[in-house]
């Protein structure tokens, strides 16, 4: 089997693809990316090459400019599939934008549709009426991958599928080996680390939203005093800086994998999913939410505290590792942050369990088998 990836955008900002990538060079899978950025060191692979298109894919595109490039992106892509059309090359889309770009001729060839969100639709943009036909997408597919198990059979029913999609969990898969409170390479990360030697660090990582709001926990922790300290780790801007909070730092984006050296330094981890309407994916994404940053949390045996919803409270009531608000209310927070310093060593230890159940090798093999 060879594999033709498909990926438009920044590999490194994308760390399921990084996992996959990582996954299948030691598979021995050839594979060739097909990318329009690829920010990571393909170099050391002995089984992946890429091929970086000429395009800088902007998300906040002029729609006009967008289409326009969308469509000489397309046949960009197809001048690279075009060189391996045979039988034993499988082209794999690890998402809807990736879907767009190569647009309706896919049905001609053998493809894997990975779906990184709930997306009902598959429009070209999210102002236009028009797209691909979701139900013929999916059953041409060879396989449509999930990251959760609810999200398998809701994409099932909107999709009128044949067969349940595969899951494909967002936990980590990375060469190098992180301990409990690993050594910080990156600098900035570093002397915020080290200025809260001592103090509880309760963190939150990843995008800052407004489908994931953290205004509450921050005023929680410092409800709590200066033994703990709320640290936001994030790529986006950081809107929380006037808050009133003796108590909040902040840690620029951190490239995949090195990002981890923090997460280990970790007392509590935060996981904020609250369902918005958005014009491009589903409200119930953040409903159904698979984050890969509860895999991350948990490879330190760190507990979690989250909003209530079907993705978080699955998760932590069967591995006993967190626990999730009924109510996005300060003192609800801290109530539940004395509530985990309670049982701690339980809940770490649940952390590790639901870490160690997940075998994402497994999973991958079960989906190139399948095809």
């Amino acid at each position: 089997m060879r594999l033709e990836l498909i990926h438009i955008g920044d590999i490194v900002l994308c760390p399921p693809v990084v996992n996959l990538i990582n996954m299948l060079e030691d598979l021995g899978i050839e594979t060739e990316i097909i990318t329009t950025n690829t920010g990571y060191d393909l170099d050391r692979f002995t089984h992946i090459s890429a091929v970086v298109l000429p395009f800088d894919y902007e998300a906040d595109r002029d729609l006009k400019k967008k289409l326009i490039n969308m469509i000489r992106m397309r046949r960009l892509i197809w001048d690279v599939l075009d060189r391996h059309n045979d039988d034993e090359t499988v082209i794999w889309i690890t998402s809807n934008i990736d879907l767009k770009h190569l647009g309706k001729r896919v049905l001609t060839r053998k493809y894997i549709l990975q779906l990184m969100e709930l997306s009902e639709h598959l429009r070209y943009h999210n102002r236009l009426p028009f797209g691909l036909d979701p139900h013929e997408i999916g059953e041409h597919a060879a396989a449509v991958v999930v990251p959760e198990y609810n999200r398998a059979h809701i994409i099932k029913a909107w999709w009128d599928l044949s067969k349940t999609p595969l899951v494909l969990s967002n936990k980590p898969y990375i060469k190098e080996r992180f301990k409990k409170n690993s050594e910080i390479h990156d600098e900035k990360a570093r002397e915020v680390i080290e200025s809260l030697d001592g103090k509880k660090i309760i963190l939150y990582q990843g995008i800052i939203h407004k489908e994931r709001p953290l205004d509450k926990f921050i005023q929680a922790v410092n409800a709590l005093g200066n033994d703990y300290a709320f640290v936001v780790m994030s790529g986006g801007e950081n809107i929380y800086k006037d808050i009133q909070s003796q108590n909040y730092y902040f840690i620029p984006f951190v490239r995949t994998p090195m990002h981890l050296e923090i997460t280990s330094h970790a007392y509590i981890g935060i996981l904020s999913y609250f369902p918005t309407r958005s014009s491009v994916y589903s409200i119930l994404n953040a409903v159904f939410c698979a984050p890969n940053k509860t895999f991350e949390y948990a490879m330190f045996g760190v507990p979690m505290l989250g909003n209530d919803n079907p993705g978080l409270n699955s998760i932590f009531y069967k591995y006993n590792c967190g626990l999730c608000i009924k109510d996005y209310d300060v003192d609800q927070i801290v109530s539940s942050i004395k509530t985990i310093e309670e049982q701690y060593e339980t809940m770490s230890r649940g952390a590790k369990e639901y870490y160690e159940s997940t075998d994402t090798v497994s999973e991958l093999k079960q989906i190139l088998e399948t095809i």
